[in-house]
């Protein structure tokens, strides 16, 4: 190995951190919880969208009269504002759902091993199964005080609890990589 390999190594060792951890279902919970209620795609989503429309709503019905199965404009609006809301909240319950079916998918495969790189991730569950994705993959993180999250939308998270970092620095690392890479929310 001449110098320029040598030094091409090592640079790498510093851009490259790795986690262990076994998934758990309050990491996916927080992830959720997080996702919703702490950034901007989450709130516009699922709290800000619903209380808009419902507003929308409830103004239009205020300046046009409105008569539904011989009801009157005020019971047409509260049924159209409740609709509204009950239907985000479902849409909520959904993706409570869904997350936690990825944290049983995910728990299936064991231990996890994640390695992070300059070119992006991969993933080895010791149930087996290799993932490898560029970090077009996951386009937005997030952080939380224990965990790291990855997505893309609500549809897919890669929740990467700290407390598996292999070592301190690997912290640093991730957080570097991610804000090279990723776009935070």
């Amino acid at each position: 190995m001449d110098m320029d390999q040598a030094g091409r190594a090592a640079a790498d060792t510093l851009r490259t951190a790795r986690f262990e951890y076994a998934p758990a279902a309050a990491d996916y919970d927080e992830a959720l919880r997080r996702y919703t209620r702490g950034t901007r795609p989450g709130i516009v989503g699922s709290q800000l969208l619903p209380f808009v429309l419902a507003a929308v709503l409830a103004a239009a019905a205020a300046f046009v009269r409105i008569e539904l199965w011989g009801l009157g404009t005020d019971a047409v609006v509260i049924s159209v504002v409740a609709g509204v809301v009950a239907l985000f909240w479902v849409r909520q319950r959904v993706r409570r759902s869904r997350m936690r079916r990825q944290y049983e998918a995910d728990a299936a495969r064991g231990t996890w091993t994640t390695t992070l790189t300059g070119d992006g991730l991969a993933t080895t569950g010791t149930a087996g199964r290799d993932e490898h994705f560029d970090w077009s993959g996951y386009p937005w993180w997030f952080e939380t005080s224990e965990l790291f999250v990855l997505t893309g939308s609500l549809e897919h998270f890669l929740v990467l609890p700290k407390r598996g970092a292999a070592a301190p620095a690997d912290l640093d690392r991730a957080r570097a990589l991610f804000t090279e890479h990723l776009r935070r929310i």
